[in-house]
């Protein structure tokens, strides 16, 4: 009896080991695709990446939730859905596209994958506005 109750935990641990290693977010042949967001940057915004890397080719979309002052109070602003598309390389260059008004603002990121958990980077929003920051695996 001691034999089996053994043998039924070793299987459950070898079942649970197996499925942990099945969900990982992971892809060595494609270490950008999956969710990435960044703590809040700079005047306090948000962005959050949902990337597919297909080769060198990364495509994807996510959101950018921008800050606004209410009499002289920071709150949560609109969030704007954003479409990306990029290269990966040795290093990530990413183009960010998202509707502002009646056109279209963008953004570009261009960086490193440190780890598969984290990519950083330099944020440039055009002009002389850049900001050094980290998204991290989700």
């Amino acid at each position: 009896m001691f034999r089996m109750l053994a043998r039924g935990r070793f299987l459950s641990l070898v079942l649970i080991a197996a499925l942990v290693a099945c969900g990982s977010a992971f892809d060595p042949e494609a270490p950008l695709t999956g969710t990435w967001s960044a703590p809040p940057f700079g005047d306090n915004a948000t962005l959050v990446l949902h990337l597919r890397q297909v080769d060198s080719t990364v495509f994807g979309g996510g959101a950018y939730t921008v800050k606004v002052y209410v009499d002289t109070v920071q709150r949560t602003g609109p969030t704007y859905d954003v479409r990306i598309t990029g290269t990966y390389t040795s290093t990530v260059s990413l183009v960010m596209q998202y509707r502002l008004g009646p056109g279209t603002a963008a953004m570009a990121f261009g960086g490193v994958v440190e780890d598969p958990e984290h990519l950083r980077g330099i944020l440039d929003f055009g002009g002389d506005r850049r900001d050094s920051v980290t998204f991290t695996r989700r």
